[in-house]
């Protein structure tokens, strides 16, 4: 099989750059994509720039949707935000790193929050889920079963606002710091020019 994405020793000897020599040779790059059968069909979308080079439109794009699928999707999400992202023309990677934010040391306090947030845009108070109509539900299965039925409005409203939140707060985080790292780089052409 080819090495579409570089050259076997091009690893550095730390773990990272392991990791990175893996990925290069794994993943297709814009110039490999012709050498995948199953993405030959796609070949000529796939071969868009904005897709694979990072600039002012396709890196904020790229982490709104990566943030946003990710929290909808706690699981595939990777695969998912990679489709996305050709589409919405974003930067294919970030959108699929973005994802990496909601994993299972997040997934709990995510869904708490979500269920928070969407007890209070339905304006659900302490008082609406009646623990002697829980009780009577029969076993522990039953309970459990109960408060999932009365707790899953709520976390589904909950969870579109955060996707949506983290999506929106994404873009605009990620275009202004895109910003200062030009800036950045303008000013220390200017100065090393005079």
């Amino acid at each position: 099989m080819a090495e579409p994405g570089g050259e076997a020793g091009s690893a550095g000897p730390a773990q990272g750059g392991k990791k990175q020599g893996w990925l290069k040779r794994h993943l297709p790059t814009r110039e490999t994509i012709d050498s995948y059968r199953l993405l030959r069909p796609f070949a000529k979308r796939l071969r868009h720039p904005s897709l694979w080079h990072m600039n002012h439109r396709s890196v904020p794009r790229a982490v709104s949707l990566g943030l946003g699928v990710g929290v909808i999707m706690p699981f595939m999400h990777i695969p998912l935000a990679a489709m996305l992202a050709i589409p919405a023309r974003a930067n294919v990677m970030i959108a699929a790193a973005s994802t990496l934010v909601v994993n299972p040391l997040t997934i709990p306090a995510m869904y708490y929050a979500a269920y928070r947030i969407g007890k209070w845009e339905l304006r659900h108070d302490a008082g609406v889920i009646d623990p002697q109509a829980a009780a009577q539900a029969g076993g522990e299965l039953g309970r459990m079963l109960f408060w999932a039925h009365h707790a899953s409005g709520p976390i589904a409203l909950g969870i579109l606002t955060l996707s949506a939140s983290a999506a929106a707060l994404g873009y605009l985080v990620s275009a202004i710091l895109w910003r200062l790292r030009i800036r950045a780089k303008w000013r220390r052409r200017h100065a090393l020019r005079a």
